[in-house]
């Protein structure tokens, strides 16, 4: 009691970053917390000792970090609630910034140096506060990585025999597999965002693309819908009372289209999202994405931060919406760039593309969208403008591709999902699908889903209207690599809730229904 060792101010430090992963465990490695608890702990020690050394005493010390960490993640919130309040520019935020930083914790710190009490004992009631929360955290996360360790939870690697018959004498095709996350079918965006995109789909038609328009995807999901289709399989055998994401995360990288055509001498080109588990590739040949300095988790830490927030409202650096334009953008150029800068070696390109998918970041000319005018504007505004330039975006790549390609290439077109309908974005997680409409079924399943086969007779009765994401590979390593995998039956999926991913209801029927009645 009496040496009261000093422990708040490090618990402080870390806490936000244990807070979020403890929200998010489920789609967390415990390896991620290394960085922004490495970064955090490092802060606080030299804050730590440096003051300690001005004052001689660590317990006023203390209290001056840990008020400091409060205020540093507390503070990053004020510009996003004066907005929320109504206040028109940034005048009020930087106001209280001021009164914060300048008086407030000065005149705070001030009284800390000069008290003459003994502060053994609120560093005692601090460290205790402190521990006690970090406990609750820890058992919550340790807990569930007890389970996670248990559940032996894990994808089948079905194809691991499986070879490519690529032809020696021949330049085999190059294969672009782009993924348009959220965009929808043309029946779901006629009937339920009055857009229609017909003139896009006879494009694609015109320009040698089969266009399945029956298609649905086979999960709600990105990480369940892609796990899917990248693995020529469905995901259904997996423990329905797991809620780890990690197995899929694990399989959207070390997946069987990307092991298969890397044997068969396919340089693999990964070009990354936003999204954590799809940022990079740590078995691409090559990775495209732009600033990923950081991981997902710790860049999230990074935007809490008082210095960040500031330094976004001035303009010194990009916030997370101008970066994921300036992603976007970026991402087109470097595809396009593909057949020549690859000429001469058959090359293999997944791309996860955001552009019809939150945060909207697209003017319906193409330009940058700024948060607080697509807040202004309804949902289904922000999304016509994302699909219509998505169209044009595509439509110049494509066009691009096929003329700077030295053999012509195989282009697949295809949305793991649809967009949400408004009762899912109003409740987000406590959305139940089993009880979703059929309506809702209908906008969430409905996809894109274009080929561009070069050489294939379209007549043939393995591509169809209602082909779905499952199969596409199935079809492609059919078609010209000489394998007899043959379709599996198409099916649509849905969780019960967000707590249990793996626990789903075939909703296949009902979406034929539902289509038919439509």
């Amino acid at each position: 009691m009496k040496r009261a060792f000093v422990l708040h101010p490090f618990i402080i430090a870390v806490f936000p970053s244990l807070a979020l992963y403890t929200y998010n465990t489920q789609e967390l490695s415990l390896g991620q917390l290394v960085i922004p608890f490495a970064v955090a702990l490092s802060l606080a020690s030299l804050m730590l000792v440096s003051i300690w050394l001005v004052l001689g005493n660590v317990h006023k010390a203390a209290l001056a970090v840990s008020l400091f960490l409060v205020l540093l993640y507390s503070t990053a919130y004020v510009f996003p609630l004066t907005r929320w309040l109504g206040v028109e520019g940034s005048y009020l935020g930087w106001l209280l910034l001021a009164v914060i930083w300048l008086v407030l914790y000065p005149c705070l710190l001030y009284l800390i140096v000069r008290t003459s009490m003994v502060l053994r004992y609120p560093t005692i009631i601090l460290n205790v506060a402190m521990v006690v929360m970090l406990l609750i955290s820890v058992i919550r996360v340790g807990s569930y990585e007890f389970r996670r360790i248990g559940s032996g939870a894990g994808l089948s690697d079905s194809y691991a025999e499986l070879q490519l018959d690529v032809p020696r004498h021949e330049t085999p095709p190059d294969i672009y597999y782009i993924v348009l996350d959220r965009y929808a079918s043309a029946r779901t965006l006629a009937d339920f965002y009055d857009f229609d995109n017909r003139d896009f789909l006879t494009w694609l038609e015109e320009h040698g693309f089969y266009v399945a328009n029956e298609s649905a995807a086979n999960y709600v999901r990105t990480s369940e819908s892609l796990a899917s289709s990248l693995n020529m399989e469905y995901i259904d055998y997996m423990d329905e009372a797991s809620s780890d994401f990690l197995p899929l995360n694990e399989k959207l990288e070390d997946h069987a289209v990307q092991r298969l055509l890397q044997s068969a001498g396919y340089e693999f080109i990964h070009v990354g999202s936003w999204w954590g588990p799809l940022r990079d590739n740590e078995y691409a040949d090559v990775n495209i994405n732009y600033c990923t300095r950081l991981d997902m988790f710790s860049e999230y830490i990074l935007t809490a931060t008082m210095p960040y927030a500031a330094a976004t409202e001035l303009g010194i650096i990009d916030d997370l919406t101008m970066r994921q334009w300036k992603r976007t953008v970026f991402e087109f150029e470097e595809l396009a760039k593909i057949p020549e800068e690859y000429r001469g070696t058959p090359t293999f390109t997944f791309a996860h593309l955001m552009i019809s998918h939150t945060p909207y970041t697209f003017e319906s000319d193409g330009s940058y969208l700024d948060p607080q005018e697509a807040d202004d504007r309804s949902n289904r505004e922000n999304y016509v403008n994302a699909i219509a330039v998505t169209n044009e975006m595509v439509v110049e790549l494509v066009e691009g591709l096929m003329s700077t390609s030295e053999v012509p290439p195989i282009i697949i077109l295809q949305a793991d999902e649809g967009p949400y309908p408004a009762r899912y974005l109003a409740g987000d997680r406590a959305f139940r699908w089993a009880r979703a409409t059929d309506a809702e079924l209908r906008e969430k399943m409905g996809i894109l889903n274009a080929y561009y086969l070069p050489g294939v007779d379209y007549s043939t009765p393995r591509i169809y209207p209602s082909i779905s994401p499952v199969n596409t590979f199935r079809l492609i390593f059919d078609l010209y690599f000489g394998t007899n995998l043959g379709p599996l039956e198409d099916r649509s999926y849905v969780y019960a809730n967000y707590s249990r991913p793996y626990d789903f209801l075939d909703v296949t029927q009902r979406l034929r229904s539902a289509q038919g009645d439509g």
